[in-house]
């Protein structure tokens, strides 16, 4: 019933003639600020709170999901590998330990999902989350940072710069967005992508939540750099800043880092009318320098642990397939597994189910439609003439190029596509429909704005229920998976609440 209740009174709040649909987001003052922060900090909350919710993710039973615990305290001790002793001798001997047939027959005892190489166990996934956060926590307190605590901080302050973004290009490029539409499409964007993470939130998630948080606050300080009005000093600073956690973002997750490119429009847009001098050299190479610089630590790390500087681990897997034989990214550069990759990323439409919450993972258009629409925004003639007015159409034609981008990317790093990659890229849908959307509301004037405000706001809302519902799907041992009487319970309620 609050759930409903909540949903129903969020729709009033934005209808037509709702005083939030008549004032722009410019239009702040006092109460404007106070309900933009409590606002967020409801969003972030929500997001939040239910990760502590399934003992697989939350530290109970961490199995092979404390690595980055198990990291931290071996760095401590001057180790780059897992500081283990229990590594079983046949597993030594065998020719090739990446086969998990030749594994199991064997009944080889091992640590699941890390990279072995020459004997030594080590993790494949980013290192950086380790020094941001692990590290730290462990000099600070004595303790072990538990790790899904990580992926909350993580998740709070990528909504938190999500929010902030959006804000500011409404600001500058649409000042005439209303608050509903803002508040709405801000907590749905945010919802939509971090619920995956909400549901799984340790080590794998861990890594996906650091490198979009990183990416958010990159592009942020970028477009500050670019569009913020701001002197030469600050916009380098602002800029290198920018260049220093995207870079970062690339010890995190890499395909998460390749929102990176959306750099490049910027650094055109912010060169356009520039002296092309050595001041100006100097000030771009102030910029890239931190990619130069943490380009060469990860690479040199790489080397460190398996010989080859662009090798993270991933060849090396103990897991569910032999990566080891999958050679390089490159030669596994198969038109027809793109194309399928593209199509379940993008396109494909999961089958209904008997059971609630009768729907599985699907396509990100499919899971989230409102992004549809947010795709054909750009095709009306009120918002391709504000993309060139306000010169964002370089900068929208890479954001929609990023995304498949990435599905690229995984195809060629993983066998398989799972949900929780979706997680690397809905953050980048998200942003290209709002700024679709905020040109289109603010090409719009009297009643059609308003109904189109209270539409926009109204699909928000939708949204954020869509990732509810998906996140309700028992799955990969989450909460509903781990309590089917919790599942029940919600399925009743809703039902209760139609009712």
């Amino acid at each position: 019933c609050v759930c409903w209740g909540a949903g129903a009174w969020g729709l009033y709040a934005v209808r037509p003639n709702s005083k939030w649909n008549g004032k722009a987001i410019t239009e702040r003052g006092p109460k404007g600020r106070a309900l933009l922060w409590a606002f967020t900090t409801a969003v972030v909350l929500l997001c939040v709170l239910p990760m502590s919710l399934a003992p697989a993710w939350n530290g109970e039973k961490p199995e092979h999901r404390d690595q980055y615990e198990v990291m931290a305290e071996s760095i401590l001790q001057g180790r780059i590998d897992m500081a283990y002793d229990d590594t079983d001798p046949r597993l030594l001997a065998m020719e090739n330990p990446y086969d998990p047939a030749a594994r199991k027959a064997l009944g080889v005892s091992f640590h699941w999902d890390h990279a072995f190489y020459n004997g030594h166990y080590y993790m494949y996934f980013g290192v950086v989350p380790v020094f941001l956060l692990f590290l730290p926590f462990r000099l600070l307190t004595g303790m072990a940072l538990t790790t899904y605590h990580a992926t909350q901080v993580f998740t709070a302050l990528f909504i938190v710069g999500l929010f902030r973004l959006f804000r500011f290009l409404a600001e500058r490029f649409f000042p005439s967005l209303p608050w509903a539409v803002y508040l709405s499409l801000s907590a749905g964007f945010s919802i939509m992508s971090t619920w995956v993470i909400v549901g799984m939130p340790a080590l794998y998630c861990t890594a996906i939540s650091a490198g979009i948080c990183l990416e958010v606050w990159s592009l942020f300080f970028f477009a500050q750099a670019v569009w913020g009005g701001k002197g030469p000093g600050q916009s380098v600073g602002y800029g290198a800043l920018g260049g220093l956690l995207g870079a970062l973002a690339f010890g995190c997750r890499p395909p998460v880092a390749l929102a990176n490119l959306l750099a490049v429009p910027l650094l055109l847009y912010w060169l356009r009318g520039k002296k092309r001098c050595l001041a100006t050299a100097g000030q771009v190479a102030l910029v890239i320098l931190p990619y130069v610089v943490v380009g060469a630590a990860l690479m040199a790390y790489n080397y460190a642990r398996f010989e080859n500087p662009f090798e993270f681990g991933q060849s090396y897997q103990l897991t569910i397939s032999d990566q080891s034989q999958y050679g390089s990214p490159l030669s596994r550069l198969d038109p027809v597994q793109l194309a399928k990759g593209l199509y379940h990323n993008f396109l494909w439409a999961a089958p209904l189910k008997d059971t609630f919450p009768y729907i599985w993972y699907s396509s990100v258009l499919v899971n989230f439609p409102i992004c549809v629409l947010g795709y054909l925004m750009v095709l009306r003639r009120g918002v391709w003439r504000g993309l060139v007015e306000t010169r964002l159409t370089g900068f929208m034609a890479v954001l929609l190029l990023v995304p498949p981008l990435i599905t690229v990317a995984q195809v060629l790093m993983s066998p398989h596509l799972l949900e929780r990659y979706r997680s690397d890229f809905y953050w980048l849908v998200g942003l290209f429909c709002f700024i679709a959307f905020g040109l289109f509301c603010h090409s719009l004037d009297g009643p059609a704005k308003k109904l189109w405000a209270s539409l926009l706001s109204a699909l928000g809302i939708v949204t954020t229920y869509q990732a509810f519902f998906l996140w309700c799907i028992p799955h990969d041992q989450n909460f509903t998976c781990y309590s089917p009487d919790a599942l029940e319970r919600i399925s009743k309620a809703i039902c209760f609440g139609l009712c």
